[in-house]
C-alpha cells in the first residue's frame, strides 16, 4: 500500500493562538516545507471533520501549537487523537508557560518539548525544520507495501491485532475518531466527558472479545461494540438515561441469561455502505452463536445507530424504535426469540439455524 504524503506538517492549534500558527506557518513555508492549516487547506464543499483527518493523513508529522487554550480544545485533542492512532510524529511547540492535562499528558507522554515562550524564536524554527528534514530522509523513497488484509472484513479485535499488526491502543483511538465523525460532530462535547472517554482505552483488553473491527486495505474504517448487560442497565440504556459506561458490563465469563447492548455500529461516513454494515451485522450474529456455545444467551437486543441506512436495516430486521438518546442516536431494540424468527433473518443465517436452536426451546 503507497502511503501518500502531500505535506511535511499539519498545524494543530486553538484559534485563539492563530496569528502564532499563521506566523509559523509563513516562516516554516519559506524555508522549503508544506503545512496543512486550517481552514485554508479545507477543500471548498467538503465535509470539515474528514478533511481534518485527510490532513492528518497525507502529513508527515503534527506541529502542535500547545497553549492553556489548545489543552482545553476538543478539537486539538481529537487532531491529537488521529495523529496518536496513525502513528505519526508529533512535534510539541509549548507556546504557554502551562502544564498540559491528563488527557494531552496520555497522549504525548514523555516527549521532548519545545519551550517558545514567552516569543517563538529562529531557534525553534531551526528545530522544528531540522525535525522535518530528519522526516523527509527517512520516509525517502516511499515504498509500496503489501496488504495484509484486503477487506472489507470484520475480525475481533485479538484477531485484528495479530493479522493486521493493530494494538489495542490504536484500534481505541480509531474508535473515538470514528465516534467524532458519525456522533454530533457538530456539537463540543464537554471536557469532564471527553477527558473519561480518553483516559478509559485501557478497559478494552477486558472486554476484547465484544469488539468486531472492520478492516478494508489495513485501515480500520468500523467496529461494533457488543456488550452483554444486566436488565437494570440495560433498561436505562434503552430509556436513553445515560450513555453505556464499562463499568455497566455485566460478568458474563461464567455463562447466563443477559441482555445483548450494541453501543455502536460504525462506519466511516466517507465508506458507508449496505455491503459494509451487513458485515458488522454478521459478526454480531456470528458473535451471539460464539457466546451460546458458552452458554452466554440473551433475551433481547439493543441497538445505538447514528446512521439513516443502518436504521433501515435495524427496522427489516424486526427492531422497533424505542427512545433517543444523549448523543442524538436512535434507540432500537428486539426481543432475540423475534429477531430469529424474522424471515429476512432467517434467509440470511439459514446456515446459523442450528446453532441457534435453543433460543427456541421452552
Amino acid at each position: 500500500m503507497l502511503e501518500v504524503i502531500e505535506y511535511d506538517l499539519f498545524i494543530s492549534y486553538s484559534t485563539q493562538d492563530r496569528s502564532i500558527a499563521e506566523y509559523l506557518v509563513d516562516r516554516i513555508e519559506k524555508r522549503g516545507a508544506t503545512c496543512f492549516i486550517a481552514p485554508r487547506n479545507i477543500k471548498v464543499g467538503k465535509e470539515y471533520a474528514s478533511e481534518i483527518i485527510c490532513g492528518i493523513d497525507s502529513s508527515r508529522a503534527v506541529l502542535l501549537l500547545f497553549s492553556s487554550s489548545s489543552d482545553g480544545s476538543a478539537y486539538v485533542l481529537r487532531e491529537i487523537n488521529s495523529a496518536v492512532s496513525r502513528n505519526k510524529t508529533i512535534i510539541p511547540l509549548r507556546i504557554e508557560n502551562f502544564l498540559p492535562s491528563s488527557a494531552m499528558e496520555f497522549y504525548l507522554g514523555p516527549t521532548h518539548w519545545l519551550d517558545a515562550f514567552p516569543e517563538v524564536l529562529d531557534t525553534h524554527l531551526d528545530q522544528i525544520f531540522a525535525i522535518v528534514m530528519g522526516l523527509r530522509s527517512y520516509a525517502a523513497p516511499v515504498k509500496s507495501m503489501s496488504v495484509k488484509v484486503e477487506g472489507p472484513v470484520v475480525m475481533d479485535v485479538q484477531e485484528a491485532i495479530h493479522n493486521v499488526g493493530f494494538s489495542y491502543k490504536q484500534i481505541t483511538m480509531r474508535a473515538i475518531e470514528l465516534d467524532f465523525l458519525i456522533i454530533s460532530k457538530e456539537r463540543k462535547p464537554e471536557q469532564e466527558k471527553l477527558n473519561k472517554t480518553y483516559e478509559e482505552w485501557r478497559g478494552i483488553t477486558d472486554y476484547s472479545d465484544a469488539g468486531g473491527v472492520l478492516i478494508e486495505q489495513d485501515k480500520m474504517i468500523g467496529y461494533c461494540d457488543f456488550y452483554p448487560m444486566d436488565q437494570n442497565n440495560y433498561s436505562r440504556l434503552m430509556r436513553g438515561e445515560t450513555l453505556v459506561q464499562l463499568d455497566m458490563i455485566e460478568l458474563y465469563a461464567l455463562g447466563g441469561c443477559f441482555c445483548g447492548y450494541v453501543a455502536m455500529m460504525a462506519v466511516d461516513p466517507t465508506l458507508v455502505s449496505q455491503e459494509r454494515f451487513l458485515l458488522l451485522f454478521d459478526w454480531l450474529v456470528s458473535r451471539v452463536c460464539r457466546w451460546k456455545a458458552k452458554g452466554i444467551i440473551f433475551d433481547r437486543i439493543g441497538v445505538e445507530a447514528y446512521s439513516p441506512l443502518l436504521e433501515r436495516f435495524l427496522q427489516r430486521f424486526g427492531f422497533v424504535k424505542v427512545g433517543v438518546n444523549s448523543d442524538d442516536g436512535s434507540l432500537y431494540e428486539t426481543e432475540t426469540r423475534a429477531l430469529f424468527a424474522n424471515t429476512l433473518f432467517c434467509r440470511r443465517y439459514a446456515d446459523k439455524k442450528d446453532e441457534l436452536a435453543d433460543y427456541f426451546v421452552s
